[in-house]
């Protein structure tokens, strides 16, 4: 099998200095990647560093050659992809967006489509634009999307499928295309279970020559048909090899990980609180109750006679499948759903109704952060404005803050380490210090109801700690949605979703 990347002392920078402020990474960098292999790329932030440089971002460094693809002078068309999940997308939506962002949560229930806007997953999939002259291959298309279980979402709107969906969609479209080096970082963020299971087993059997690479944390469970593995950091390689040979080290390396975190999680739950008094009255009303609800989409049902009461201070867990309803369930409370109008759900003890129901004065009480939310956020406001628009509903305007907010944005910043970075240009932010302003714009105008979906997913270590403890601190409701163990709140009570299309979902206490 021929070589794909070769870095051979390889210093990368950002520019074409070399200087040390300018290195990715401290030391040179020698590795290859050959057709056919799997590896993981195992680290912290720095393992999307080293996915990019293997693409081809950055200088390589002391002379161009240093990187070099030499599959390309034999195959000239040679194809490398990266996907990463976990960007602050561009405006607009999730079908054109390379960075794998989502669409804006209204947008997924419209049933009237302008071609130019939506495109269906078939043609995603097999990426057929308006105009395109090429066609699909069928016996392709039917064989991949059975794979990554979509078969009969074909002719469904891309903006209508769910986060874990639209993944399982972009990892599709990857793979129809068949590139010779595939990378995905955090191929598994946002998928429950099954979902993670099954794209597991597509990028398992993915076909040789394609190379599979996949960006992992340290503390994730490294699929069981990886066959090397690259433990990097902010040095470089600390350790490269058949994935048998490291097996002890990459223990030793994950343990001495967990020690660490276990010893940051207590220095930092100490110092992490809400700055200012939460002052949030308790009503023996429901905040919120939904009785005998359905939603059904072309006579479909996607939730069928749904009962739910949720009341002052309650932190809930909603559970479910990709695809279960969890982002409907929330878009009812949000009235970003055309069915959201409804006698049957009643918002502290009022009834809804057209005319009655006023969008703007039901999204004061919420305050709400999503993957939805971040793909389409404004990536121009400096921190502080990006904070500052949680003060009002309906508008990523910043508006005209009162010394009293601005003091309450710099304490929130200060408590959270991120006070030097109040003038920062969001979209200069890390991916994880990203997530974390969005969930302290939620909170900055202590909204009656915390909605947070996947809130901490894409976050660093440091910062689900601190995301966790200001939640936990939280004395309003809360309604969350997660998948991942560790990336979820404490929560005291749960609905689960897995059959509420038939009826059949699950309401109970959490067991902590």
């Amino acid at each position: 099998m021929s070589c794909i990347v070769r870095l051979e002392g390889c210093l990368l920078s950002k520019t074409l200095k070399n200087q040390p402020q300018s290195l990715v990474f401290q030391n040179p960098i020698t590795f290859s990647l050959f057709q056919g292999e799997k590896w993981a790329i195992v680290g912290d932030s720095h393992r999307s560093k080293f996915l990019q440089a293997l693409q081809g971002s950055f200088f390589a460094l002391p002379h161009p050659r240093a990187r070099a693809y030499p599959l390309r002078l034999k195959k000239p068309d040679m194809r490398i992809e990266l996907l990463q999940f976990v960007n602050n997308g561009s405006f607009g939506h999730g079908a054109t967006n390379s960075s794998g962002g989502f669409t804006h949560l209204s947008s997924r229930y419209e049933f009237f489509k302008d071609r130019e806007v939506d495109e269906l997953v078939a043609d995603f999939v097999a990426n057929i634009s308006y105009n395109s002259q090429h066609k699909k291959d069928p016996r392709l298309l039917d064989e991949i999307l059975e794979k990554v279980d979509l078969k009969g979402f074909e002719q469904k709107y891309i903006t209508t499928l769910s986060n874990g969906q639209f993944r399982r969609a972009r990892i599709a479209k990857s793979l129809y295309g068949k590139p010779d080096l595939l990378m995905i970082e955090d191929p598994f963020l946002g998928l429950d279970p099954v979902a993670k299971k099954t794209v597991s087993r597509v990028l398992e059997h993915t076909a040789a020559p394609t190379t599979v690479c996949l960006g992992l944390k340290l503390e994730d469970e490294i699929p069981h048909w990886i066959e090397k593995v690259a433990v990097v950091d902010h040095t470089g390689i600390v350790e490269s090899g058949n994935r048998a040979d490291l097996v002890e080290i990459l223990n030793s390396l994950r343990s001495a990980h967990i020690e660490q975190q276990q010893q940051m999680k207590s220095q930092l739950e100490a110092k992490v609180y809400h700055p200012h008094e939460q002052s949030l009255e308790r009503s023996e009303t429901p905040l919120l109750e939904m009785s005998d609800v359905n939603v059904v989409y072309r006579g479909k049902p996607a939730l069928k006679n749904l009962n739910w009461v949720v009341r002052d201070g309650e932190k809930w867990h909603i559970r479910g499948r990709n695809g279960s309803g969890k982002t409907t369930l929330l878009s009812l409370i949000t009235l970003d759903h055309p069915q959201a109008w409804n006698k049957h759900i009643k918002m502290n003890g009022v009834p809804r109704a057209t005319g009655k129901t006023n969008y703007f004065d039901t999204n004061k009480q919420i305050g709400f952060t999503s993957p939805e939310l971040h793909a389409i956020f404004p990536k121009n406001l400096t921190v502080e404005q990006a904070i500052s628009t949680g003060y009002q509903t309906g508008s990523y305007i910043p508006p005209k803050t009162t010394p009293e907010q601005k003091q309450k944005i710099a304490r929130y910043l200060e408590n959270v380490g991120l006070l030097q970075y109040k003038d920062t240009k969001f979209k200069d932010l890390p991916v994880s210090s990203q997530k974390m302003v969005l969930l302290l714009r939620a909170m900055i105008n202590q909204p009656k109801i915390l909605i947070l979906d996947e809130s901490l997913s894409a976050m660093s270590n440091e910062d689900i700690i601190k995301g966790k403890s200001l939640i936990d601190q939280w004395k309003g409701c809360a309604l969350v949605i997660g998948h991942v163990a560790n990336e979820v709140p404490k929560c005291d009570k749960f609905i689960d979703l897995n059959g509420a299309n038939e009826g059949n979902y699950t309401v109970g206490e959490v067991e902590n």
